[in-house]
């Protein structure tokens, strides 16, 4: 059942100069017609102002859409500690989950360990390599801890794949994640609940369009996943002549993905089907992703016959019930927490 009506907080970075994310206002829309009160916090770079910002809204909860802090998306994990060290109850993944996904390098090694079939790659730190078996070009190389196809690009020889690990340490100050490029087609899967019992969305699939050259090798890079869409376009769509076994190993990958990575309330996970074997190869797991009314996420959401205020609502209830909101006595942001209870003798 879904909680009742909740005081929340929308936290969200927005650097000084710039215009609010849409997807704030189009989440806080959905909240407010749950029946939620919601107020806006707005943090850029001052640890302080978050802490006190919050404590101040005296909020139920913290919808937390902050996926970077101090124009430094690695820092996503430390919003998250913070409001772990604060006791404020928030929505999506916590520090743990956090900190394993965005470590691509981690991520591929946890899901190898579970049986998790992901591309062969390569790690570069500057200094050395390291390797998971025998790689072939072309390499879909980007910065390990990477967001958004940041610094992403395809190299076919030793020459390119070098200048592009040289690039990813000078412009991103990181090691360098190199994958064997997988033929086929791009699924995305969405995941909403708790670990204990996750709930799989329909699959969305990203179709490349008529215009796309064919010479082209086929990359959700950063011109396809922000670029203006028009007529023959790169745009998402819902595939159709999936076969049930292959959605059933899709969706035992992603739930697998979202346990193993400590994850909550909402993720996306995303694929590719080889065209040659038509095995699928987890690509990236995307903790807390981008909730805009369109994205992948909402559109597997709808296909369930969930829609966005629904969407929302669920990923509020799931992280209501996890910090016992709307069960009894609340807890609320900024307030004193609790003295334990004292052990029995």
């Amino acid at each position: 059942m879904p909680v009742k009506s909740l005081r929340i907080a929308l936290l969200h970075y927005q650097a000084k100069d710039d215009p609010p994310d849409p997807v704030v206002e189009q989440v806080g829309a959905a909240l407010r017609a749950a029946g939620h009160d919601t107020l806006d916090v707005r943090v850029d770079e001052s640890v302080s102002d978050l802490v006190q910002k919050l404590t101040r809204t005296r909020a139920d909860l913290v919808f937390n859409l902050c996926e970077t802090f101090a124009e430094d998306y690695r820092l996503e994990v430390n919003v998250a500690a913070v409001l772990e060290l604060a006791r404020m109850p928030f929505t999506g993944a916590g520090t743990a989950g956090l900190l394993l996904a965005q470590d691509k390098v981690l991520t591929k090694q946890l899901l190898q360990f579970h049986g998790v079939l992901t591309p062969r790659f390569a790690t570069f730190d500057g200094t050395s390599f390291q390797t998971s078996g025998d790689l072939s070009f072309p390499l879909v190389v980007k910065p390990a801890r990477s967001d958004a196809s940041m610094g992403l690009g395809v190299e076919k020889d030793m020459e390119g794949l070098a200048r592009r690990v040289k690039k990813i340490r000078q412009e991103y100050d990181d090691e360098a994640l190199a994958e064997e490029y997988i033929e086929g087609r791009e699924l995305y899967m969405g995941v909403v609940g708790d670990a204990a019992a996750p709930e799989v969305l329909p699959v969305v699939e990203l179709d490349f369009g008529s215009r796309w050259n064919r010479k082209r090798m086929k990359i959700a890079n950063r011109e396809v996943k922000f670029g203006p869409e028009t007529p023959g376009s790169p745009h998402l769509v819902l595939p159709r002549d999936l076969s049930d076994e292959l959605r059933g190993r899709l969706e035992r990958a992603a739930v697998t993905a979202f346990r193993a990575l400590k994850l909550r309330d909402y993720a996306r996970i995303d694929f590719r089907v080889s065209s040659r074997t038509n095995e699928p190869y987890l690509l990236e797991v995307n903790p807390n992703p981008y909730l805009e009314t369109q994205c992948e996420v909402a559109m597997g959401a709808k296909e369930r016959g969930l829609g966005y205020e629904a969407l929302v609502q669920r990923i509020v209830d799931t992280a209501a019930r996890r910090h016992g909101l709307g069960v009894g006595s609340r807890a609320t942001v900024g307030a004193p927490a609790r003295e334990p209870a004292p052990a029995p003798h």
